[in-house]
């Protein structure tokens, strides 16, 4: 990652405005959620009260994304 509040700002601001391409957390994870990847991450983001978008957790593609995933959702 160039620079963590690259995510926490530039991804919230696409995220809102819909400019990323973003898929829905399989059923199976047990949670609501969305992610898509940015270069060699995947950012993983959620709505939380009254439609704000949280980014969850940004992993990198090589982590193992289900552990992390699992205990970034709760």
């Amino acid at each position: 990652m160039k620079n963590g509040s690259r995510y926490s700002v530039s991804s919230l601001e696409q995220i809102k405005a819909h400019k990323v391409l973003s898929g829905q957390v399989p059923a199976e994870f047990g949670v609501v959620g969305f992610f898509y990847q940015d270069e060699k991450h995947f950012v993983y983001w959620k709505y939380l009260h009254s439609w704000t978008v949280g980014i969850i957790t940004v992993l990198h593609k090589r982590m193992p994304q289900i552990d992390q995933f699992k205990d970034n959702f709760k």
